[in-house]
């Protein structure tokens, strides 16, 4: 089944129909940003506001990202990315939930195996690094579980915001360069307690 990224990758390089960006006005933006209005917290605005990502985002520079990004709805069991797919969005869980495999070894069977290795939900972002590398190939499949809505950027989006709003395009990419250090950190952690399992098995000293 050919994924929604392989499909806008195609419609972005030909010139083809997108997704359009989302548009919402200056004052229903802020209506809809503000808690005092008793707004529903399912809003874009309110939803970005409380994105962990976003936080150091003033309402009038998120005002500005929104206008570059883009709303999907998908089915469940969709296919927004597949293994191997390059890469070209950063997307944020607006409803729903997303599931990631990836091809894993499988030593009884002597073969790749598609296995479970995260699963998203709202409020989660995913697919960052299509934002930092030129050519970002996808290392895992990216799945919508039932029915879901992501917000997302594309490359292309990214380049325009550069060009016509550099100061939230540079906050944004800094909240981004934050995501990508602190899931290497984690996954340093992880690789180190691997390491020790193993040592400890083997009998020898970890470093």
């Amino acid at each position: 089944m050919e994924s929604y990224e392989k499909e806008m990758s195609k419609a972005l390089k030909d010139g083809g129909d997108v997704p359009h960006k989302i548009n919402i006005s200056i004052l229903k933006y802020f209506w809809q940003a503000n808690p005092i209005t008793g707004q529903k917290s399912s809003s874009i605005p309110r939803f970005l506001r409380n994105s962990k990502v976003l936080k150091n985002f003033s309402d009038y520079e998120l005002k500005i990202l929104v206008n570059f990004m883009h709303q999907r709805k998908f089915d469940a069991g969709e296919v927004i990315f597949n293994q191997g797919d390059l890469g070209i969005g950063f997307y944020f869980v607006f409803s729903g939930y997303v599931t990631v495999f990836a091809d894993r070894y499988d030593s009884e069977s002597d073969s790749e195996k598609e296995k479970q290795i995260a699963g998203l939900e709202k409020g989660d972002y995913f697919g960052e690094l299509s934002l930092l590398q030129d050519r970002n190939i996808r290392n895992g499949k990216a799945v919508a579980k039932e029915r879901t809505q992501l917000l997302g950027l594309f490359k292309p989006d990214l380049e325009d915001l550069i060009n016509l709003h550099p100061i939230v395009a540079a906050k944004l990419l800094q909240s981004i360069s934050l995501i990508v250090t602190d899931r290497l950190m984690m996954l340093t952690t992880e690789l180190k307690r691997v390491k020790y399992k193993l040592d400890k098995v083997s009998g020898k000293k970890s470093d």
